[in-house]
């Protein structure tokens, strides 16, 4: 049973209603469990044993059950993106001034058709529908580059990868997802999002 606490029950019974094939079962935290957290600003990477695990240290709730393949649910992204809105406030805003933005702009996943371990991709911002790059990796870190093999979009942006760093090489995209990178798969050094 996936459970995080307080303000994200709502958020739990929404994700308990979607249905995500090839989930862990409870418990069973394995070493493709493993979901890391990219920040876009700062290249900086923070790996997590399990997806349980990246959720407590992002919300500050207890979270138990959650696979890697159930970050992808709209509900858990929005549970993300509200934990890491709050750790950037905290003692740096004025009583009644907004938030500062996080947002998840796509999940990488080392399996096809998001399974596996997970790379959460975090910015201050979507994407807008102009064809401009609102955010790139010119160098994948090393635990991440040649691994990745799926991919979801979120907050209006596609993703493109490269096989070499600073977008060089093959490539794949722009897509909004992609359950199978082709080519690429395996072989990602750099990402571009629009």
């Amino acid at each position: 049973m996936r459970t995080m606490t307080s303000r994200f029950a709502v958020g739990v019974a929404a994700l308990a209603a979607v249905a995500l094939p090839g989930g862990t079962p409870a418990g069973a935290a394995t070493a493709t469990d493993e979901a890391c957290l990219m920040q876009a600003t700062t290249g900086r990477v923070q790996c997590y044993p399990s997806a349980d695990a990246l959720l407590e240290a992002v919300t500050g709730e207890p979270a138990e059950g959650f696979s890697t393949a159930d970050l992808a649910a709209p509900a858990t992204v929005a549970a993300i993106e509200a934990g890491l809105a709050d750790s950037r406030s905290e003692g740096l805003r004025a009583p009644g001034a907004p938030l500062a933005a996080a947002v998840v702009t796509a999940i990488f996943y080392d399996g096809t058709y998001a399974t596996g371990a997970a790379l959460v991709m975090e910015a201050p911002a979507g994407c807008d529908d102009d064809p401009g790059v609102e955010w790139a990796w010119p160098t994948l870190t090393p635990e991440w580059r040649n691994r990745i093999r799926s991919g979801v979009g979120y907050a209006r942006c596609d993703f493109k990868v490269w096989n070499h760093a600073w977008y060089a090489g093959a490539a794949y995209g722009f897509v909004s997802s992609a359950g199978y990178l082709g080519a690429l798969d395996r072989a990602a050094s750099s990402v571009r999002m629009r």
